[in-house]
């Protein structure tokens, strides 16, 4: 197997790294994206896989978008506040195929000391349909008894189409 040497800087380090000449852009930013040190199946909901950990050093209001109580209480979070469900299936790119319409939005406010994994929202396919964009706020454990949970308000709901 040819290997090929990638150099890349995160911050002020260089990172040499041999990879695999077939190996996807994907799998290399899933190598390099050490600034995102969460399983990777939740990493790529990141763009890029890139990701922040951050600790409150105060408590914090985030919003979440659901539409059934099932999926109310999630660890997907967002510091966006939209008024319409087609704004935020686009920008938090809830592909229409996991069921999540985003008619609701509910308050979480996030205690100090809690530590939260933050970055910017991947694009789902199709992505034109599913861009991305929006900010993304991930946290581990949503059953923490210090974490409020406060009914928001409904959102102006319109016909959200995939062209």
């Amino acid at each position: 197997m040819k290997f090929q040497s990638v150099s890349v800087t995160i911050g002020l380090s260089v990172l040499s790294l041999s990879t695999p000449l077939f190996s996807s852009p994907r799998v290399l930013a899933q190598e390099v994206a050490a600034s995102c040190p969460l399983p990777t199946e939740i990493a790529i909901t990141f763009l890029d896989s890139k990701c922040q950990a951050v600790t409150l050093e105060q408590p914090q209001t985030f919003y979440r978008y659901y539409s059934s109580s099932t999926n109310k209480y999630g660890r997907y979070l967002t510091t966006n506040q939209y008024k319409t469900n087609v704004e935020v299936i686009r920008n938090l790119a809830l592909n229409q195929s996991w069921g999540n319409k985003a008619t609701t939005m509910l308050k979480v406010t996030l205690p100090a000391g809690t530590v939260v994994y933050q970055g910017i929202v991947a694009p789902q396919n199709p992505s034109q349909c599913y861009p991305g964009g929006g900010q993304q706020t991930f946290i581990q454990d949503t059953r923490d008894p210090n974490i409020k949970w406060v009914e928001g308000e409904n959102l102006i709901v319109e016909d959200f189409t995939c062209q």
